[in-house]
């Protein structure tokens, strides 16, 4: 019999020791078959997708478009012309005929000359022209729209680093949102194994019915909380799957956690030198400058003369069969002497290169303030990860004291279970701060233009280890 009574005190401490229902029910970050993705897995689909990035795309082939129009003004233009004409204008038919090589004796009739007869003139050509010199204003023209192309390309750039930054924001969301499911459910399935014991004792009268009800109210929370973090988990990977252009159900899971190491955060005159040397849209704004600075010069020597080559080769015929055949050849050279839009242009240009220095300016001030706050904000979060780790770990010896202690009958079940939501609070807040800590750092590679492929490869190697 004693040994019976020793096999079933060990079984129900066996079962007592089994964690409840509700951990073997299977999480919405933990399924079997499920794909994973790392961080630049999600970030190469959000490149291929990201709407921005695409609208940039295009401005750069727009450019590069007009940089094709410029240079092909160097080029000849050859074109093909046709006409038909009738008319008895004594002036047309006396053309007409000298072109159609038909004229004869009798058209130097006086008669005929002044009273002709009606004729019809079929004209063939192709005609061309080139530019020879137009005092270097369509070399102008495609320095500048060299210098647009190459501005698109690092507004691409640029925005290639917000779609990381983005990416970056969403990915460690559901990293969090995740770590902290599972350590609500860590303390839920504790809590509930504690009330399940609390509740056998009251019914035998051996606890007060207040701490019970009380830790009841407690495990609540808890619970709705453990709700709450699987809701938070599933919108999170939503709306990643609408950045990567998936279906918003689509299931998958983040490879990866928060470390705890503190990067070396250096100086701000580095961060400073770094993103005036790397800031892609600051470079961009640059080149855009540059531009408008030659658009101002070509305006302003766009009354200078400009020289053409032309020629043709025509075909004259009144019948479709016979007809006379001639050619001409010749420059031609223009000069504005008098052109009322002159001023307004060249006025408009110099507003225009304004206008973009103080822009440049404004850019720079920005990535100054940018910069620092996000400095003080890192300093902050790297001062107080220390501080949290150890509240971590004190939270977590303070509850597993505290159950010790209420098995010992000397703290009661609302003790334990409001000791367990605080631990459970400590660690989301430490988590929280882990995130931020990634966070805040790729923030300053960003505002100081260092989140390119490498930094983006940095921040993956990070998160895997």
């Amino acid at each position: 019999m004693t040994m019976m009574i020793k096999k079933m005190a060990a079984l129900f401490l066996v079962f007592c020791l089994l964690p409840g229902p509700a951990a073997f029910a299977e999480g919405p970050s933990v399924k079997a078959g499920v794909p994973v993705m790392t961080f630049l897995d999600c970030y190469r689909k959000v490149l291929a997708h990201y709407p921005g990035l695409r609208k940039r795309y295009e401005q750069l082939e727009q450019a590069k478009a007009q940089r094709n129009l410029a240079i092909a003004d160097l080029f000849p233009k050859v074109r093909g012309v046709f006409g038909m004409e009738t008319s008895d204008d004594p002036v047309f038919v006396f053309g007409s005929l000298l072109r159609q090589k038909s004229f004869t004796e009798q058209n130097f009739e006086l008669n005929s000359l002044n009273t002709p007869r009606h004729r019809t003139n079929y004209h063939f050509g192709i005609e061309g022209d080139m530019l020879l010199f137009d005092s270097f204003n369509t070399i102008s023209k495609i320095r500048s729209a060299r210098r647009l192309v190459k501005s698109a390309d690092l507004q691409a750039d640029f925005t290639e680093m917000e779609a990381g930054i983005l990416t970056l924001e969403s990915y460690l969301g559901i990293l969090l949102a995740r770590e902290l499911y599972n350590i609500a459910v860590e303390v839920k399935n504790a809590s509930d194994k504690d009330l399940q014991q609390a509740k056998d004792l009251n019914e035998k009268g051996m606890i007060l019915g207040a701490d019970y009800y009380a830790a009841k109210v407690t495990a609540a929370g808890i619970e709705r909380e453990v709700n709450r973090l699987q809701g938070l988990l599933k919108s999170s990977r939503m709306l990643m799957n609408i950045l990567m252009g998936e279906d918003p159900e689509l299931v998958w899971d983040a490879v990866g956690s928060f470390p705890d190491t503190v990067q070396e955060k250096g100086a701000l005159q580095e961060w400073l030198a770094q993103a005036y040397q790397k800031r892609s849209d600051l470079a961009a704004i640059g080149q855009m400058l540059d531009a408008q600075r030659i658009e101002s010069l070509r305006q302003k020597t766009s009354f200078l003369p400009k020289f053409y080559g032309f020629g043709s080769l025509d075909e004259n015929s009144h019948d479709w069969h016979t007809g006379g055949q001639s050619f001409s050849l010749g420059v031609k050279g223009t000069m504005d002497f008098f052109d009322p839009s002159y001023p307004g242009r060249v006025k408009g240009a110099n507003a225009q290169y304004r206008e973009l220095k103080a822009e440049r300016d404004a850019l720079r001030d920005e990535i100054v303030k940018g910069l620092i706050q996000e400095m003080t904000r890192y300093e902050t979060v790297a001062a107080d990860t220390p501080v949290m780790k150890s509240a971590y770990a004190d939270a977590k010896q303070a509850s597993e004291l505290t159950a010790k202690l209420y098995q010992e009958g000397r703290k009661s079940i609302a003790d334990l279970l409001e000791m367990r939501r605080g631990y459970f609070e400590t660690a989301a807040g430490f988590q929280s701060l882990l995130l931020a800590l990634e966070l805040e750092y790729a923030k300053l590679l960003f505002l100081s233009g260092q989140l390119n492929e490498d930094g983006l490869h940095q921040v993956n190697q990070r998160l895997q280890a």
